[in-house]
């Protein structure tokens, strides 16, 4: 149990608690799958996956389907204790027949989004596939990259939607408007790197910042609880704001170039996206095609562009 004296200004201010939760999530997921990495590693050497195939892409995809089975469920684990801890159900319902109109359009956007970040990279003189650090052998088919981009969904995408919309945006959501959800959901996931969760920093760098930025938001409401003073309840403040300018000046100083600055912006887009068609249709399914819209099409243009086949 939870002392009152801990629990009751946070109570009294249900946003921060909450989004205190968010950010503390995010953070915990993080860590929870950078421990789970060598678990995966000794599970695939164990199971020897590779010796079960008859050609290079079967041997390379069995090796990491069998690591993305490992991250899956941890993944899954980590929803469903979540979920458990604070009693709140998964959403796993389909989107009614009249949100399809939002369901096909946010399928839609991303892969907008990924064509206008190519048609800039090309006019500045670079392509998506340098901006992903992905390169292609000459000749090369499109059967390896086409499994590269199953088993990365795999992997991925339930980690993307389970986090980011059925835990952090349902968190927010339980103590704001749909619109203030959307917005912190897209501020909290769209500078970690929605594509990244399962490899974002060292679990001690991870930590270390989530407690700094849960810190950072209780820190005023304990403040504005304790003293009837609203200037030190500002003052309290500055350490988070710190921390998010912080964290907005190293994401834009760390884009290097226009074309680079175009694909981070589709990201955040990504979940804004997603987040917002999730209010509209209380539905995972929205922001998962959102997802796989956007890895299937960054992966695609990405090797049509570098091989030629779009030249």
């Amino acid at each position: 149990m939870v002392p009152a004296s801990i629990r009751t200004p946070l109570d009294r201010r249900p946003l921060a608690r909450e989004v205190a939760v968010a950010a503390a999530i995010v953070g915990a997921f993080v860590c929870w799958i950078q421990l789970l990495w060598p678990v995966a590693g000794l599970f695939t050497s164990s199971l020897g996956p590779a010796s079960l195939a008859e050609s290079g892409v079967g041997s390379l995809a069995a090796t990491a389907l069998s690591n993305a089975a490992v991250v899956v469920a941890g993944t899954v684990a980590f929803a469903a204790g979540y979920a458990r801890l604070r009693d709140r159900s998964l959403p796993l319902s389909l989107p009614a027949r009249d949100a399809l109109p939002v369901v096909g359009a946010v399928a839609l956007a991303p892969v907008a989004a990924i064509a206008a970040v190519e048609l800039l990279a090309g006019a500045t003189g670079t392509s998506l596939a340098a901006l992903t650090g992905t390169s292609y052998a000459d000749g090369a088919g499109p059967l390896v990259p086409a499994v590269l981009t199953i088993v990365v969904l795999f992997m991925t995408l339930p980690a993307y939607v389970l986090v980011t919309h059925a835990l952090v945006q349902r968190t927010i959501r339980s103590a704001a408007s749909p619109g203030v959800a959307v917005g912190v959901t897209t501020l909290l996931v769209g500078t970690v790197d929605p594509t990244g969760l399962i490899s974002s920093g060292s679990p001690l760098q991870v930590a270390a910042a989530t407690l700094f930025a849960v810190g950072g938001i209780a820190l005023p409401a304990y403040a504005a609880d304790a003293v009837d003073r609203a200037w030190l309840t500002a003052f309290c403040a500055v350490p988070l704001a710190i921390f998010v300018g912080g964290v907005l000046f190293q994401s834009v100083t760390a884009v290097d170039g226009v074309a680079e600055g175009a694909l981070e912006l589709a990201k955040v887009g990504l979940v804004g996206a997603g987040a917002y068609a999730y209010e509209r249709t209380d539905s995972l399914v929205p922001p998962a095609l959102a997802y796989a819209a956007f890895v299937v099409a960054r992966d695609a243009v990405s090797y049509l562009v570098a091989t030629g086949a779009l030249a």
